[in-house]
């Protein structure tokens, strides 16, 4: 199925709030082609899609949209979870001797 079927596929199950066609629709197509068909979407559209997606589904299309996308769906309520930091070592620590004493 090409970007534009899948587009098309996904508006239709909008259309008729066929929730678990467009879950199936990610589970067939993979998160890169539906992502993809999310990204031609309106705003609008893109928000309803993902709004019938469950919460780990749907912070996984969001990460994979365009930013300029993610910026007009803020407002609709529909914004990327930030990624929690990377826990870096200090280098204090790495100096640290067992005795108490730095190096």
């Amino acid at each position: 199925m090409t970007r534009q079927q899948l587009h098309i596929a996904l508006r239709a199950a909008l259309q008729a709030r066929n929730v678990h066609q467009i879950r199936a629709q990610l589970a067939t197509h993979g998160l890169q082609a539906f992502s993809c068909a999310v990204a031609a979407c309106s705003p609008r559209v893109a928000a309803d899609v993902l709004s019938l997606l469950p919460p780990a589904d749907r912070q996984a299309v969001l990460r994979r949209l365009p930013r300029a996308l993610c910026d007009s769906l803020r407002p609709l309520g529909m914004a990327a979870a930030a990624q929690p930091p990377v826990p870096r070592m200090a280098w204090g620590l790495l100096t640290w001797r067992g005795d108490g004493q730095r190096a």
